[in-house]
């Protein structure tokens, strides 16, 4: 499945949930597929969306939603096992498996030497390149951040 029709399909089914999305690629297609303030962008800094998204599903009750690419989930392996200890209930992971660094240049992962369902409760989609690319978000990350902080401190 090409990795833009599996983002079309999870955004498809979201409503009020919170999504953290990691760097490159899978947050320039969520943007493009589905932009909202409920969504975050982590730009630029591969591994952090999970610990991102474990953050707010611990201090928020509000549904979380993080869209990875595997070697997102590879760089940070320490996240899939602190949120398998942690066993958040209103945390949902997904990981974008291509086997490839391919936000940037394309490399080859080692996501097919491990199970990531054996770290965490998480859902795995084997997705392969989108057929065209998106542009770069048009929105500074500061304006990202503010517009995610508006909604996460409504009261």
């Amino acid at each position: 499945m090409k990795r833009i029709k599996a983002i079309r399909e999870i955004m498809k089914k979201v409503k009020d949930e919170l999504v953290v999305t990691s760097p490159g690629m899978i947050s320039r297609e969520v943007y493009w597929v589905k932009d909202r303030p409920e969504n975050f962008y982590v730009l630029g800094t591969m591994g952090a969306a999970l610990g991102i998204g474990i953050g707010l599903a611990l201090f928020l009750e509000r549904k979380v939603i993080v869209i990875i690419g595997d070697g997102d989930a590879l760089i940070n392996l320490g996240s899939l096992v602190l949120m398998n200890k942690l066993k958040l209930k209103n945390l949902e992971l997904i990981i974008l498996d291509n086997n490839s660094y391919q936000s940037c240049g394309g490399q080859p992962s080692c996501s097919d030497a491990i199970d990531f369902k054996k770290i965490c409760k998480c859902k795995v989609i084997r997705v392969s390149e989108s057929d065209f690319q998106v542009p770069r978000i048009p929105l500074k990350p500061e304006e990202i951040m503010r517009r995610f902080y508006n909604v996460i401190n409504r009261a």
